[in-house]
């Protein structure tokens, strides 16, 4: 059983609580501050896009570049009746963002369609053969995470008589497409940098329904609608949720909780979640079974899956989608199990040539969180290397793939995720940038460790408390806390490969999900240092999800 090494979130200035401000401001317990503290929370006005997530707090779409000539392109084809088509991409940010578009010109009666290229046989982005078949039956596309580099293919578009708004939140290139409009967080002056592909979608949304900067009447429960997609999309990318990207994921969560479509019931049902969703809850209970139409096949499902008033077609399509889930984890397992270990170096780069593609991007996170380095899993296709990118927290992906760039085919995505594809016999080049950059930022940072909010179940707020904080994920974390005990020596099974336990004399439950092999090497007796964290459910009450087995250290967090 490997051994982490931990460290304190934030180190507390002895005999102090500087926390208090925040307490007092929103009375709230001091469990609540302080963990918000322990977050970079210092002023209390901070905190207001969680606990007051009103819609005068949001930011204005129009200082996005490009959004006034957006919406007047994209009106003037809903008014001549133009045929327009959402191009968007298989994860669930571009799932949930064709989504959301399609419904917003839906309502404004526009004649839309959507699609959504297949990873397999068209890959990422913009493709000329998909555009091809396209231009045939539109005038005006609408990229949704996705476009922001598709330069040549925008240009290639003018001459089949296409336009293109592009919105999109990768990486920029060195130019941008020459389209009627480009939407992205990083230009003009938009104080949210972070915005997901769904949540720039959800910009131009409140621009065409003239929701700006506060929606009135219908439009307001129609946008909070939308922001329940927003919410997924967020989630499932892991954007910074910070700022204004907490409050729209704040909404969401909340509308979930209320009447949803059937696809959305059909969803939550299957990953057992009641009441109002917790953000963890929809990165791994929701998000997977999404993500899965597009990592086994073609994604239009989940977009329909998602668009559909038909209570008979959820239910088929939800089937397949949790077939599909179940066929993605048994590959996935599969691989994961065949890779070689780490070998230790800076970069985690492992080449797996008959691996499924659409699993290699959740393998390398597993390998990711269980080494602490960036990852690369990569298959090949006709000599050519196909590989997705994770990264843990003070990592660029986006730096490294620049430092590669000479060598590689394509590559792009975000600081923590991303993908890339390169020739076969350029590996030794790509592996050695990616080696040098990643081992540079490592010298530049605090070395990797897990961090915890302390060693005692007693710092961690009560279930309601922690509910007023969600959103809990990227940028601000979920609870972590060190449970220290004896093993009972009784383990509980349960799905697949995942344990239930408790320590000698505490009533706490502890639940370990793909514990199989590290939990294979307790015995009864053993003192065991974990790191977990709590798991509300509205029935059940509290459970703990164990993250990790600690390495003994000489000073603990308190």
């Amino acid at each position: 059983m490997k051994l982490h090494s931990w460290r304190a979130r934030r180190l507390i200035p002895g005999g102090t609580s500087p926390w208090r401000c925040l307490e007092r401001a929103w009375d709230i317990s001091a469990a609540s501050a302080r963990l918000a503290w322990l977050r970079g929370i210092d002023a209390p006005e901070e905190l207001a896009w969680r606990l007051d997530p009103s819609w005068e707090r949001t930011c204005d779409p129009y200082l996005l570049a490009g959004m006034s000539e957006a919406v007047a392109r994209i009106r003037r084809a809903v008014e001549a009746q133009e045929s327009i088509c959402i191009y968007g991409d298989y994860d669930v940010d571009g799932v949930t963002a064709t989504a959301l578009l399609f419904r917003v010109l839906e309502r404004l009666g526009a004649r839309v369609s959507h699609f959504i290229p297949n990873r397999f046989s068209d890959g990422y982005g913009l493709h000329m053969d998909c555009i091809r078949d396209l231009a045939a039956s539109h005038t005006l596309m609408i990229s949704v995470d996705c476009g922001v580099r598709s330069v040549e293919e925008v240009a290639a578009s003018r001459e089949l008589g296409l336009e293109w708004v592009v919105t999109d939140h990768h990486a920029l290139g060195p130019g941008l497409p020459e389209a009627c409009a480009v939407i992205h967080p990083a230009l003009g002056d938009h104080p949210n940098r972070h915005l997901a592909g769904v949540g720039v979608a959800f910009k131009l949304a409140q621009s065409l329904l003239d929701a700006v900067p506060v929606p009135r009447g219908s439009d307001a429960a129609f946008l909070d609608g939308l922001l329940k997609l927003v919410a997924l999309g967020t989630l499932a990318d892991m954007v910074p949720l910070a700022g204004e990207n907490a409050l729209l994921v704040k909404r969401g969560l909340k509308a979930l909780a209320g009447a949803n479509g059937p696809g959305l019931t059909r969803l939550l049902k299957l990953a057992r979640i009641e009441g109002e969703p917790g953000a963890q809850q929809i990165v791994f209970g929701v998000a997977p079974r999404l993500n899965a139409v597009g990592r086994m096949g073609g994604a239009e499902d989940a977009v329909q899956l998602l668009l559909t008033r038909s209570a008979r077609e959820a239910d088929a399509l939800a089937e397949r989608v949790e077939r599909l889930n179940l066929e993605r984890r048994t590959v996935q397992r599969r691989l994961l199990g065949s890779l070689p270990p780490h070998d230790g170096s800076a970069f985690d780069l492992v080449m797996a040539p008959e691996a499924h593609k659409g699993v290699i991007g959740i393998v390398a996170g597993q390998r990711m969180r269980e080494n602490g380095v960036p990852t690369a899993v990569c298959t090949v296709q006709d000599r050519v290397a196909h590989g997705s990118l994770r990264a843990p927290e003070g990592y660029d992906l986006s730096a490294l793939l620049e430092l590669a760039r000479p060598f590689l085919r394509s590559g792009g995505g975000h600081k923590s995720a991303a993908g890339m594809s390169f020739d076969l016999a350029r590996l030794p080049f790509v592996r050695e940038a990616m080696l040098r950059g990643a081992a540079q930022q490592a010298r530049e940072m605090i070395p990797p460790a897990l961090a915890l909010d302390g060693r005692s179940v007693d710092l961690v707020p009560s279930a309601p408390d922690l509910r007023m904080l969600e959103p809990f994920g990227q940028g601000f974390p979920e609870p972590v806390v060190g449970i220290e005990g004896s093993f009972g020596g009784a383990m509980q099974q349960f799905g697949e490969g995942h344990r239930k336990f408790r320590f000698e004399g505490q009533d706490l439950e502890m639940v370990w999900f793909n514990g199989e092999e590290a939990a294979a090497d307790f015995r009864a007796g053993d003192f065991l240092r974990l790191a977990a964290s709590p798991q509300d459910h509205p029935r059940w009450g509290r459970s703990w999800n164990v993250k990790a087995a600690l390495a003994p250290a000489p000073e603990a967090p308190r």
